[in-house]
């Protein structure tokens, strides 16, 4: 028989944290938070040429919204506010018109989220356990 080694243990929960996270971390989107803006329309216009502006006006609005939640979940993840960036990153999660470059983004920052995320359960961080609770409840919403 081999004995306890508190180092081992530390590592397989965070293993099983991370795992947890990254399984019930993403998927379809809960209805806890609010959708994106809505972009206001303009004049009145001939239906041939206002379709294309408000629809590019609402892509180019839906973009920005998502590029400001990339930002805000960044900047809280490095303060080690991890509630407002799990906060940030379901709304994202929840969006689901992201481009092929904002999706990357989106998985890259929700991994190294759930890496941080992870150490910071495993040293005891109570606002880090919340911001778990908070993903996992976010994952079982959908």
């Amino acid at each position: 028989m081999s004995k306890f080694n508190p180092a081992n243990s530390v590592g397989l929960v965070s293993l099983c944290v991370l795992g947890g996270l990254w399984l019930f971390g993403c998927g379809k989107p809960a209805a806890e938070v609010a959708p994106p803006p809505a972009v206001v329309e303009s004049a009145p216009q001939p239906a041939t040429t206002a379709t294309p502006n408000l629809a590019e006006q609402n892509a180019q609005a839906q973009a920005a919204w998502a590029d400001a939640r990339l930002k805000e979940a960044q900047a809280a993840q490095q303060a080690r506010d991890y509630e407002a960036a799990a906060q940030a990153l379901v709304a994202l999660q929840q969006q689901q018109r992201l481009s092929e470059a904002q999706a990357a983004a989106y998985a890259n920052q929700m991994r190294q989220f759930q890496r941080d995320l992870a150490g910071a359960v495993a040293s005891g961080d109570p606002r880090a356990k919340a911001a778990a609770d908070r993903l996992r409840r976010a994952s079982i919403a959908r």
